[in-house]
């Protein structure tokens, strides 16, 4: 297990520098924009998400999953999805930009047409550059995307403050993706290794969507879903309350994305390698089951149980109404990076099917609950995410036991004990959170109770994961030494 060791330290070392040096600045750079941008802005920007999320579900069409899987992937096979790939970007990028005067009209908000038609060409821009990073992921190579990401970033993010401080409102946060967009374009194109070349293998493109298709369907079933709230709310609604949901669910996000951006992207490849040896499979997989649940339940619990003191020390008082929606999507949303890993572990087993069913049958019963809670309060709304997310990690965790020798109750003993002990951890913070005392007092008593108890309790417990990372540690200490 040495090389999957190796592989999963190495990306998640890159994965942490990325994060850590970004991080910070990223959120000074979303305080900055909500403190300058109003909410009523900030709904109108939101509002350009929805068809393109849907879009990049369609351009993608699971090609690059397809690819990361194929181990004797060939210079043909790459050219095939690369020039898919723009064909279908192309496509849509083109009908969006021819329908974004009706867009617009249908949510009244003139604004929208030249934002829907930037954001169309930039959808476009970034489909040049996805192939060379899906090469990245799949050679285990998180070093170069990491980065190019940071470096783009940096060069964008004075641009695009010094366009909040003139009075660019939702143009500021565009112009951050035109100039990072532009940036990668040039930097990928220049130092990888691989460049297209003018070919398309039909035999490639079929045996890539027979795969990929299932993968694709599932994919905008679920993007549909996850955007209907942003469309709900932006139809009937005002756009200050999408502003207030999109701001709680960026800061229940933010945390969320900072782990699976490093976890997810290297458990496919790693996983992917060992498709040949079940039980090593097995073992791997549910030791990543376990540290994904170690991070990621106490730290969304620990931000719901902070999340008033989060968004008022951060954004202001009138970004107060953001904490409820937050607080009630973290419990929702902890549990889509291991829904998400589930979904890995099928397409490294060639069940793509599996996904496509999944969001098939239940996709649709998460879409009727929402649409009944829309007709009650945007809180309401945010409820649902906690039905849909439950029912979706229950069917991925059966239909993984049903694939693998992996039992139910193995998959419970990994989950289940992280969740009892984060929310016995957080006791105190949700009380503390309460308190009349100044934002940043509250969070500094609330985030350091939590630490200690749950240190505590994975010390006294002697808990696998906890002892897995000290173990690693240790040895590579002890390399360096030596």
């Amino acid at each position: 297990m040495a090389n999957v060791k190796e592989e999963t330290a190495r990306g998640i070392k890159w994965g942490l520098i990325q994060k850590l040096t970004m991080q910070p600045l990223q959120f000074l750079y979303g305080i900055i924009l909500a403190r300058l941008i109003s909410p009523d802005e900030m709904g109108i920007l939101g509002l350009t998400a929805i068809f393109f999320a849907l879009a990049g579900q369609l351009q993608e069409c699971g090609f690059g999953t397809a690819l990361i899987r194929k181990q004797n992937r060939t210079h043909e096979d790459i050219c095939t999805v690369f020039w898919f790939n723009v064909g279908m970007s192309f496509v849509l990028s083109f009908i969006l930009f021819l329908s974004a005067p009706l867009f617009a009209a249908f949510f009244n908000q003139p604004a929208l047409v030249n934002l829907t038609r930037v954001s169309a060409l930039l959808m476009f821009l970034n489909s040049t550059t996805s192939v060379h990073m899906t090469l990245y992921q799949a050679r285990r190579d998180f070093k170069t995307p990491a980065l190019v990401s940071m470096c783009t970033t940096l060069v964008a993010m004075p641009f695009t403050i010094w366009a909040a401080f003139s009075g660019w409102s939702y143009w500021a946060p565009m112009l951050q993706g035109i100039i990072t967009g532009v940036l990668t374009l040039i930097t990928i194109w220049v130092i990888s290794p691989w460049k297209p070349k003018c070919c398309f293998s039909t035999a490639s493109f079929r045996e890539f969507f027979r795969f990929g298709l299932n993968l694709a369907i599932s994919g905008i079933i679920t993007q549909f879903y996850l955007e209907a709230r942003t469309f709900i709310i932006g139809k009937f609604y005002s756009p200050a309350q999408l502003a207030y949901f999109t701001r709680g669910q960026h800061t229940c996000s933010s945390p969320l994305q900072l782990a699976t951006s490093i976890l997810t992207p290297i458990t496919l490849p790693v996983l992917a390698t060992l498709q040949h040896d079940q039980e090593r499979l097995a073992q791997v997989f549910r030791q990543f089951v376990r540290l994904m649940s170690m991070v990621i339940e106490w730290g969304m619990i620990t931000l719901a149980a902070n999340s008033a003191a989060i968004i008022v020390l951060l954004y202001g008082e009138n970004w107060e109404t953001a904490a409820e929606y937050a607080r009630i999507l973290c419990f929702g949303w902890m549990l889509n990076p291991l829904t998400l890993l589930n979904t890995n572990f099928f397409a490294v087993q060639g069940r793509s099917d599996l996904h496509m069913k999944i969001a098939v049958i239940l996709r649709p019963i998460s879409i009727i609950v929402m649409i009944l809670c829309a007709f009650h309060s945007v809180g309401a709304l945010c409820f649902s995410a906690i039905f849909a997310a439950g029912i979706s990690f229950s069917a991925t965790c059966y239909l993984v036991t049903r694939i693998s020798s992996i039992r139910i109750r193995d998959l419970a003993a990994d989950f289940f004990p992280y969740l009892v002990m984060a929310l016995v951890a957080n006791i105190p913070s949700f009380f503390i959170d309460k308190l009349d005392w100044l934002p940043i007092c509250r969070l500094a008593l609330g985030l350091s109770t939590s630490i200690l108890i749950y240190g505590c309790i994975l010390l006294v417990k002697r808990d696998r994961a906890a002892a897995y990372l000290l173990a690693y540690a240790k040895e590579k200490i002890a390399r360096k030494r030596s």
